[in-house]
């Protein structure tokens, strides 16, 4: 069998994972199969193994690059902000929490899919593992945030910055589920300045 061309079998992979996205967001990971898979790609039945050896490796790769795009997105979304305002953790966190908003609002189907990842870690090992280096990498990302928060005096002297964090992301995961259940039913950008406060309030305070 001919080698492929490294950009043939990138493509191809990337068909694979978007042939999974659709499949696990249409009938969710326990009934879906590789075979499924294949058939959404037009690809034969034994073509998703070349790049991935299980049906849990594809869940898992599908949710590994839904989290890269969006610590992409987050990352573009706070360099764009003004200077003054991305020295003000509170705002910098808002602004976090409105880039997640817009990227589950355009990727609702990566979004599926990463919040029956967070189920489905209770019984398979392999999900629980990936999901959580995926929140420590977060968690400890937004304590620091906090941590620099709360050295401005935006949070209570008080505050857990470790506890704070993993508050924010539970907030974060149950809108999601809201918004599946009834999409456009709140705004993102307010539902972020309710989470996180006002930073006007913070500057006025100052």
């Amino acid at each position: 069998m001919p080698k492929l061309a490294d950009s043939t079998r990138t493509a191809r992979r990337a068909q694979i994972i978007a042939a999974a996205l659709a499949c696990f967001a249409r009938a969710g990971y326990q009934a879906t199969t590789m075979a499924d898979v294949a058939a959404e790609a037009g690809v034969s039945k034994g073509t998703p193994y070349l790049y991935f050896p299980s049906k849990e490796a594809l869940f898992i790769a599908l949710h590994n690059e839904w989290d890269c795009g969006l610590a992409d997105r987050v990352d573009a979304a706070v360099q764009a902000l003004a200077e003054p305002e991305r020295r003000s953790p509170r705002r910098v966190l808002q602004t976090v929490a409105a880039a997640v908003g817009a990227h589950v609002v355009e990727h609702p189907q990566t979004c599926r899919v990463l919040m029956e990842a967070r189920t489905l870690a209770a019984y398979h090992p392999v999900i629980a593992t990936a999901v959580q280096a995926a929140d420590i990498r977060t968690h400890e990302q937004l304590e620091g945030l906090i941590r620099a928060g709360v050295a401005a005096g935006q949070w209570p002297a008080d505050t857990d910055p470790a506890l704070q964090a993993r508050l924010f992301t539970a907030a974060l995961y149950g809108l999601m589920a809201h918004w599946h259940l009834a999409p456009d039913s709140f705004s993102w950008d307010a539902a972020a300045t309710a989470l996180t406060g006002d930073p006007a309030a913070d500057a006025d305070s100052a």
